[in-house]
Formats: structure tokens, C-alpha cells, sequence
């Protein structure tokens, strides 16, 4: 099951609100209790200050108890035990509910904590001037931490009242995910053919860069389609040419008695048959060079013993017609790429010039090691392609002028898009010493080359 983008953005935001709100609720406490203790030690001081000063004035008079009556009738919440001994220690007074024995064994001023009846209580001494008298008040440690978490929880109240902001926040990611909710509307009610590019103006700056991407690749599709179209176009009427004629010669066969007339068509009709196959196995070479194809194999091998290879493959048709093939190269030129396709681009060049080229002519294949390259040059003196026709015969299915009745018109294609494939560079040159074609093909090395 796929996670929704909601869920997660949901999830983190409460996560980090939880954690914030936790982190920030537990110092509030941790403060609020350290605030209180203080208070409530201070409380004890100012009593025990109050008491000393009592006591000063009224020692003498011997009218301590009347202030504690006072006291245990006062306001004060969580009345506090507190005694008062005397320098000799005489225990002259004590609050309700205080022992006889002193509250704490403290000799000096100070607070203290102590277990009176089996509970803890917080006790603070000190010793009036003068006459010395020792004043101890206590405080039960329970009652103060109820009274601290009332506090304590009077003042984390307002954080409380953060936690409804969760339902807020599920509104707010439900508002602000809803340019992707429209865009993916928008993409899955497009027909098929529509690849026109998606409205970016009201898109956030997040989303951005993804339409910008759909839209590059509405537009490569756009073309591949374009292509494809064309492709499958010409693709159709070069086949049926060549089908259409053969079955025409062989109708005329079946129809003539005359064998010689038969003979002929027959010839006729197997030579359509092997233009219509050619024809096809170099669309197939085009489809395995096509992008997303099925991946090619690379590999190192000896480009300088396969293209002698291929030369002696074509030599006897050379000889046939008249023409001298010949081949430059080097010791072994250890490439890497792909073999076949390295195969096809050098049958595919010879073919071509041998071809092109008259009776008495000359074809020269050479291999020149460059810098990180290696240049790969086939060299004819047939009639060459005027400039105008150089970047044209580079496309699918383009023939020269006079020529309709020889090739397929994609043998160069086939050579730049296996060129291309090997990250390498094609031109067609004039041939310098005369009339003719000069193809030059740079191909990267990848590896050094054998010594």
C-alpha cells in the first residue's frame, strides 16, 4: 500500500508539534515547580522572620500563645508548624499540631527537610539577635506539592488550549495539497494525444520543478511521436514498393509461357525480395539503436582486426566490379563499445562506397589513433554528395536525386545513430585528391591503446 503524501506531511507535523508541545510543557512545569518552591520557601522565611520579631517584643510578656492563636485563626492556607526554644533550650512555644521536640536538629540558619509521623516536611531555622532565641517552621512537603500542582496546572492551562490547533492543522494541509490535488485532476482527464504543456502560473513553487519536468517530457514525446509517425510513414511505403513489385513480377511469370520472360520476372521479383529484406533487417538494426531499446551488450575488442574483417568480406564484390579496396591501420586498437554495431557501421560505409564507386575506382579504409580517439575514415573516389545533400543524407530515408532505384536510404542513418550511441562524432568531407566522398567518424577509445 502506497503512503499517502497527507499522511506523511500529517504525520510530521504532529510529531513535531507533540515534541515541541511536550519539550515546552515540561520545562513550563519544571519552572513553574522551582518557582513554587522557591515561594514556598520564601513563605516559611517571612514567617520565621515574623515570628523572630515577635517574639523580641513579646518574650518578655510571655504572650506567645496569644499569637499563636492569632496565627491559627489567620488566613494562611496549609497552616505551618513552627516552634520557638529558648538559648537555654526551654521549648517556649509551639503551633498547633507541633511535637515537643525540636522540628529539626539544625544548629544553624537554614532549611532543612526532616520525617516527623512518618512524613517529610520542609523546616527552616533561624535565631533571633541578642537573646538567641531559635525559631523552627515547618511544612508538610505533601501539602505543598498539592498546592504546586494546582499552580502548575493554572499556568500549563493555556497550553492545553494548543491542542485543538491538531484539527487546524489537518485543514491547513488538506488546503495546501490541493494545487496537487487539481494538477493530478487536470493530467488524468487529458486524452492520450494531448501533450500540450500544463498551465504553471498558479502553481507553487514546490510543485514547480515536477511540472516543469512533465512538461519537458510532454515535449520529447511530442517529438519522439513526430518521429515515430514519420517513421512508420516511409517505413510503410518503402516496404510496399518493393513487396508490390515483386508480386506483380510474379503474376507476370505465372501468366507467360515463354520461359525467358519468366525467367526474367522471377529475376525481377527476387530482386525486389532481397531489397524488401535488406530493407527490413536495417530497420531492425534501427529499433535496437533506438533510445529504451533492448540494452547492447559493450564490451573490449580489436577494432583494427575487425574492420580488416569487413574489408575482406566485401573484397570480392570490389574485385567484381572493378575497384580497389584497400586498409590503413595501426597494430591493435583495443576499443570498447559495441561490436556488431561497430560491425554494421563499417559493412554500411562500404557498402555505400562500393556502390558509388566506378569501375577503376578506389576505396581506402583507414584507422588513425588520436588523442583519447580513434578515427575510423572510409574514402571513395565515386561522385561524392553535393554540400547541399550532406546533412540530408543523414536523415531516414533519404535518397540522392538519380539514386531511387538503389539502397533503402538508411544506411547512414543506421551509421550516425550507432555513432552516436558510442558518444562519437560523423562528418562527410570531400575527397581531397579528386571527385569523391570522405567519411570521417571520431570515436573515444575508453581504454589506452595496445603498444
Amino acid at each position: 500500500m502506497r503512503q499517502s503524501l497527507r499522511f506523511r506531511l500529517l504525520t510530521l507535523i504532529l510529531i513535531s508539534f507533540v515534541t515541541g508541545w511536550s519539550i515546552i510543557s515540561g520545562f513550563a512545569w519544571w519552572r513553574a515547580s522551582a518557582q513554587a518552591d522557591r515561594l514556598f520557601d520564601i513563605q516559611l522565611s517571612q514567617l520565621a522572620d515574623l515570628l523572630a520579631v515577635v517574639t523580641t517584643h513579646e518574650a518578655g510578656e510571655a504572650d506567645l500563645h496569644q499569637f499563636a492563636a492569632d496565627l491559627h485563626q489567620s488566613s494562611v492556607k496549609s497552616q505551618p508548624l513552627f516552634q520557638v526554644w529558648s538559648a537555654d533550650g526551654q521549648l517556649l512555644i509551639r503551633g498547633p499540631g507541633a511535637p515537643d521536640l525540636p522540628l529539626s536538629g539544625v544548629t544553624t540558619r537554614g532549611y532543612s527537610d526532616e520525617i516527623l509521623d512518618d512524613e517529610r516536611y520542609r523546616v527552616y531555622t533561624r535565631f533571633t539577635p541578642g537573646d538567641g532565641h531559635r525559631i523552627q517552621v515547618a511544612q508538610e512537603v505533601a501539602s505543598r506539592q498539592m498546592q504546586l500542582h494546582v499552580f502548575v496546572r493554572g499556568s500549563l492551562t493555556p497550553l492545553l488550549l494548543a491542542l485543538p490547533m491538531i484539527g487546524l492543522l489537518w485543514l491547513a494541509v488538506e488546503r495546501a495539497l490541493t494545487p496537487l490535488k487539481q494538477l493530478a485532476a487536470e493530467i488524468g482527464a487529458r486524452t492520450p494525444d494531448n501533450l500540450n504543456p500544463i498551465y504553471d502560473g498558479n502553481i507553487p513553487s514546490e510543485v514547480f520543478s515536477l511540472v516543469q519536468a512533465i512538461n519537458a517530457l510532454f515535449g520529447r514525446l511530442q517529438i519522439s511521436l513526430k518521429k515515430f509517425s514519420r517513421f512508420s510513414a516511409d517505413a510503410a511505403h518503402e516496404l510496399r514498393t518493393p513487396l508490390a513489385g515483386s508480386i506483380t513480377q510474379i503474376h507476370a511469370a505465372l501468366d507467360t509461357t515463354d520461359v525467358r520472360e519468366r525467367q526474367a520476372s522471377l529475376q525481377q521479383a527476387l530482386h525486389g525480395l532481397s531489397r524488401l529484406h535488406r530493407l527490413m533487417e536495417q530497420l531492425l538494426t534501427l529499433a535496437r539503436l533506438e533510445p529504451d531499446a533492448a540494452e547492447l551488450t559493450f564490451s573490449h575488442f580489436d577494432l583494427n582486426a575487425l574492420a580488416v574483417d569487413v574489408a575482406a568480406e566485401h573484397a570480392p564484390r570490389a574485385l567484381q566490379k572493378g575497384v580497389s579496396l584497400e586498409i590503413a591501420a595501426p597494430g591493435p586498437v583495443n576499443f570498447y563499445g559495441v561490436r556488431e554495431m561497430i560491425s554494421i557501421v563499417l559493412r554500411n560505409l562500404l557498402d555505400n562506397a562500393i556502390r558509388s564507386t566506378p569501375s577503376g575506382g578506389e576505396i581506402l579504409l583507414s584507422l588513425l589513433p588520436l588523442e583519447g580517439t580513434i578515427r575510423l575514415q572510409v574514402e571513395d573516389s565515386g561522385g561524392g554528395i553535393p554540400d547541399p545533400q550532406k546533412r540530408l543524407v543523414l536523415e531516414r530515408f533519404h535518397r540522392l536525386p538519380g539514386t531511387s532505384g538503389k539502397g533503402s536510404g538508411l544506411g547512414l542513418s543506421i551509421v550516425l545513430s550507432a555513432v552516436e550511441l558510442h558518444q562519437g562524432t560523423l562528418l562527410l568531407n570531400d575527397r581531397e585528391s579528386g571527385p569523391g566522398l570522405r567519411v570521417i567518424i571520431d570515436l573515444p577509445i575508453h581504454t589506452k591503446r595496445w603498444l
